[in-house]
């Protein structure tokens, strides 16, 4: 599919997404999508679609972001309404080879005390032990593009339970004899602080010994599915960051298996670590991130702990309605896939992206013919567009707008 411009006085404008290298990304996902040649330099782990100050998008073929263009016309950007002048949404192409670290965000209050306690104490923003790099919170939702695997919130301690004795782990018997408070989330809390405060030499022989039992119930026909499926994360987990408490807390989380189409919505508190595959992310606008291992980032265990919320989640995964929205508690965004030949109008602020195939857009005001997009490229439609925007998907397209 050709590329076709947008005029320069239309108001809808196509940006580039930025990739973001980091170790657990993919050398060909995102080069391929996008019609790169691969594999890449670096790995690519995502391309931001947004206004976020640390990789804002920049607008086609200008040395203009969309951070400048949203700064210079808050109302006419993101309209009348607007809860304030910043894009509250960033939206993204996500490719991980092997897991991210295992990580929870802030709630908002959360995140606006510790931004604030870290700029009074002088850290610098791009201090590699900084914990908030902005005031905002930071609930997403991932959409598999891919088959896409990820460790998403506790689940039941009554099955996590079933697992640990099916492992029969001496040192893994002794700490969760600490059980038993009548509160699953009482529980959890202290079989991960005690998991994640061992001394070293004994962390490293107790994920050593899970680890091999893991293979082990991996290996039997007999285990259930689902403890196969957890045992061999662990193990994976277990050969990339040997000794991590990590492989320890994994054996706790809901292990999840997405199929193109399916989601997972995240909100403040919860634990989770993606594992691999290719999705469209979207979020809350904010890059805070409190990491508690499989990583050679910093971690600040105490703060992780105080933000984690050890409440059980029974299904994480979400699906679309039949209009293609996904249903999401917080005002921050929300997100619409439009099917293959279906058209829908498009209310800005939004982003449109397209995933695979391609889309036409149509309706603009200094255009007639439909403008053409190829997989990995966007456009921004904001609030004062001033006609229909009309979205005709060639393939999977989303659509991302405030909730």
């Amino acid at each position: 599919m050709a590329d076709s411009p947008l005029p320069a006085t239309d108001p809808v404008l196509r940006i580039d997404g930025t990739v973001r290298n980091y170790a657990w990304g993919s050398r060909t996902a995102l080069a391929e999508l996008t019609g790169r040649p691969l594999p890449t330099e670096h790995p690519e782990a995502e391309m931001w679609f947004g206004a976020h100050p640390a990789a804002p998008s920049r607008i086609t073929g200008t040395d203009r972001s969309l951070l400048d263009v949203i700064s210079g016309d808050p109302a006419g950007q993101l309209g009348p309404d607007r809860a304030g002048d910043r894009l509250p949404f960033l939206l993204k192409l996500l490719a991980a080879d092997q897991a991210l670290s295992l990580q929870a965000h802030p709630t908002k209050r959360q995140a606006e005390e510790g931004y604030a306690r870290e700029n009074a104490a002088g850290i610098p923003l791009t201090a590699a032990h900084r914990n908030y790099r902005d005031d905002n919170h930071k609930p997403e939702l991932l959409v598999a593009l891919t088959r896409f695997e990820a460790l998403t919130g506790f689940r039941p301690l009554s099955r996590s339970r079933e697992l640990l004795t099916a492992l029969a782990v001496p040192g893994l018997e002794r700490t969760t004899a600490l059980l038993g408070s009548g509160s699953d989330a009482d529980d959890l809390r202290a079989l991960v602080t005690t998991w994640i405060s061992l001394p070293s030499a004994s962390k490293i022989d107790l994920v050593s010994a899970t680890a091999d039992r893991c293979r082990e119930l991996a290996a039997d026909p007999r285990t259930a599915d689902w403890m196969r499926g957890s045992a061999g994360v662990a193990v994976d987990l277990a050969e990339q960051y040997p000794g991590d408490s990590g492989v320890l807390i994994s054996l706790l989380l809901n292990h999840v298996v997405l199929q193109p189409g399916e989601a997972v919505y995240l909100d403040a508190g919860n634990l989770h670590a993606y594992l691999r595959g290719t999705g469209v992310e979207i979020m809350a606008n904010s890059d805070n991130v409190l990491r508690g291992g499989l990583t050679t980032k910093h971690v600040d265990v105490p703060e992780l702990m105080r933000v984690m919320d050890f409440s059980p989640v029974v299904d994480p995964v979400c699906r679309r309605d039949a209009a293609g929205r996904f249903d999401v508690p917080v005002p921050d965004f929300a997100l619409q896939e439009v099917d293959r030949d279906q058209t829908t109008p498009v209310t800005g602020p939004a982003v449109v992206l397209v995933a695979t195939g391609g889309a036409e857009l149509s309706g603009m005001t200094q255009e007639t013919a439909p403008v053409q997009l190829r997989p990995g490229q966007a456009v921004w439609v904001p609030a004062d567009v001033g006609s229909t925007v009309g979205v005709t998907s060639l393939g999977r397209t989303f659509i991302a707008t405030v909730g």
